[in-house]
Order: C-alpha cells, then structure tokens, then sequence
C-alpha cells in the first residue's frame, strides 16, 4: 500500500515535471534555439558583403516582432521589400506601424554598411509602381566607405525591454548621448519626465488607450496570433512575442507556464495590468516621435529609422527602452472606424505644435536586469528573388561593363 507521504511526494515530483514540461514549451529553460542565431550571427560577422546589411536588418526592431520584411541582394547592393501579410491587421489598419519596423531595418542596414568599408546611398521608395518597394540601399566601391560605425557592436545587443525599471532621472549628459543623431526630414523626437505633468498625461492616456484595445476584440484576434505559446511553433515561425521576452521574472514565468495558453482575452487582462503597474510606472522618461502625416510613406519608413537610431543610442548609453503604441493604435482604430477622434484630440495635451502628430510612443529608463533576445528569421529565410538583377545590369552597362 502506497503511503501519503510517498503519494504526495511522487505527485510533487510529477507536477515539477509538468512545470518543466510547460516551462520548456514556453522556451523559458534555455537550450538549443535555432530561432535566436540571427543575433549571433551578426556579432560574430558571418554574414560577407551585402549580405552583412541583410544580417543587420532582421534584427531590427517591427511591431510585435512580425519582421515585415524581404530582401533582394546583389553585387552593388540590397533592394528591401514590405511584406503586407505580415501584418497586425486591426491593430495597425494602415499600416503605419509596419512602415516604422522597415524603417528601422533600412536604418541598421545603412549603419551595417559601414562594416563593409563601401559608401552606402540610400533611396526611399525607388519606384513609383511599385510602393512595396520602400528602399534600394546601393553601395559604392570597395574602399569607398566611411569607417566603421561605434554603434554597430550594438545592433545585437539592442533589446525590448517589458519589464520592471528602476525608475528615477536621468542624467542631461546621458540624453544627449541618446538624442544625438543626424536630423531625419520630417521628423521630431519630444522626451519627457515620467513625473511631470505631460509624463503624467501621458501616462494617463496610455492606460485608457490599453484599456479600449484590450476591449476590442477584433485588435486582441490581431494581437493575439502573433504570440507564440508553444517553442516548436517559436523556433519554426522564428517571429513574434513570447513568454521569454514578455517582462515577466523568470521565476514567475516559469510558474505562468503551468496555466493554459493564454486567449485574446486573458492576453488583454494582463497586458492592461502590465501597463497600468509596470510599464508606465517604472518608467524614467517617456517620448513620442512626431511627424506632420503619420500615414505618409516615407515619414512613417523615417519615424522608424529615428526610433531605431533612438534604441541604439540609449543601449549604447546603458539604458533601456520600450515602444508603447496604444495611443497612436487608438487614433488608427477610431479613423478606420469612423469614430470621433477622443484619442487624436486627448493627444493634442502631450504636444508642442498639434500639426506634428503622435505616430511613435515609447519609454526609457534604467532595469537591474538585461532584457532577452526576441526571435528572428535568419538572412537566408528572409531573401526573395533577385530582383535587383535589371536594374544592376543597367549599371553595369552605364559603367562601360565594369563594376
């Protein structure tokens, strides 16, 4: 007869196996993941010739880390390509917010070209017929090229970070270090304290937009399919959010891993309360990117790029950073409906100037902890057809048939 203390202690032991089971699935014990060798692929500089820009672009940022992106690669350069169907869908209805990810990989390509010793051009939007078409990266000859750039150590160490901060100011000197960056057309970067009342403003609008998006069952559908629950379907996808990189403490993590999967619905209730009691909180400053025409192509592709630049410059300053999108997700979600724009007017008490509009959110600030790498495609999953082939022979016969 099995006695209660043996019961008891065989079924601990198969509940800690169960955790561990789950644990494993969520990808929260380590171990072998091929969905995160894209990160130690570009630090430890596999990837030769153009190929190195497209090894700098997929680890930019995107939202919800959907990667919308394609690359065509050729002799004198690289062609990036929007991916439509790499969408939020509802969350992003025009896809302002996928324009912004493209931009920020067109921003660590052209900082990944300097590691190439080549001068690098590059052209928003080349081709009038084609709009998915958002840049050509061309590069000169050998030799011709700037030294390499001091932040590009950096494009593998720049993570999201979800979780809590410590809070407090600061230094003027550190900001300028994060603000210092050559000026994109079009576009401005306001920062402010979290404590101050437009942080508190801020904050305030925040949590209510969270509120309306977790409310909304269509954007919570649209969220939710980019969340990977299971680490076999992680490391195949090799894109979106998971539990590794979700802010939680390991340790809580690990216990969450024993709850079923999380609905669209469940997600919403603890993204809110994310919000509400960590995020906003613990926060240091927060900042807004601002252009005249969100939902212009090309500011969209810039407001990206100053994002990225923004993110690289604070992890080379020792900070940490976050987008928090809701408000501008709201402003789209009320347009695309057609409702009045409470979120769109409520945004003009953060803002200098009401003609330069929200189109990018986000938080900085200082953590104990590092945050997680997040999953990415590699450089060879990310290739499409060679599509820059008739145009790099036209310049090969301009050039007399010589490169």
């Amino acid at each position: 007869m099995i006695s209660r203390r043996r019961l008891l202690v065989g079924g601990a032991g198969i509940a800690a196996a169960g955790l561990g089971v789950r644990a494993w699935q969520q990808g929260l014990l380590g171990g072998d993941q091929p969905a995160l060798a894209a990160w130690d692929d570009w630090a430890s500089q596999r990837q030769l010739g153009a190929l190195r820009l497209v090894g700098g672009g997929v680890l930019a940022a995107s939202p919800h880390n959907t990667q919308p992106w394609a690359f065509a690669v050729g002799r004198l350069g690289v062609d990036i390509f929007e991916v439509p169907q790499r969408s939020l869908g509802t969350m992003d209805p025009f896809g302002r917010e996928r324009l912004a990810g493209l931009g920020a990989a067109i921003h660590n390509m052209a900082l990944a070209s300097t590691a190439l010793g080549r001068a690098a051009r590059v052209r928003l939007l080349p081709d009038p017929d084609n709009p998915g078409h958002v840049a050509r990266v061309v590069l000169g000859p050998d030799g011709s090229g700037p030294a390499p750039h001091p932040l590009l150590p950096f494009i593998a160490r720049r993570h999201t970070h979800r979780g809590p901060w410590r809070g407090g100011p600061i230094a003027d000197a550190v900001l300028a270090r994060v603000l210092a960056f050559p000026a994109f057309p079009g576009v401005r970067v306001a920062l402010f304290a979290a404590g101050s009342a437009r942080g508190q403003r801020f904050a305030a609008l925040t949590s209510e937009a969270t509120a309306a998006i977790a409310g909304d069952a269509a954007m919570m559908a649209d969220s939710h399919r980019w969340f990977r629950h299971d680490f076999q379907l992680a490391q195949s996808r090799m894109d979106g959010l998971t539990l590794a990189t979700s802010g939680t403490p390991p340790l809580m993590a690990i216990a969450g891993a024993l709850l079923p999967d999380q609905t669209p619905e469940s997600e919403g209730r603890f993204w809110l309360a994310a919000t509400r009691e960590t995020h906003l909180p613990t926060a240091s400053l927060f900042g807004l990117i601002l252009t005249p025409q969100p939902h212009d192509r090309r500011s969209a592709l810039l407001v990206g790029s100053a994002w990225q630049r923004l993110h690289l410059n604070a992890t080379a300053a020792g900070l940490v950073a976050q987008p928090l999108n809701q408000i501008p997700e709201m402003i789209d979600r009320e347009a695309q409906l057609g409702r009045p724009a409470r979120f769109a007017r409520a945004a003009d008490a953060l803002l200098d100037d009401p003609a330069w509009r929200p189109s990018f959110c986000f938080r900085l600030g200082r953590a104990d902890e590092p945050a997680g790498a997040s999953l990415r495609r590699p450089v060879s999953a990310v290739l499409g057809p060679p599509a820059r082939l008739a145009w790099e022979v036209d310049q090969w016969r301009a050039a007399g048939g010589a490169f």
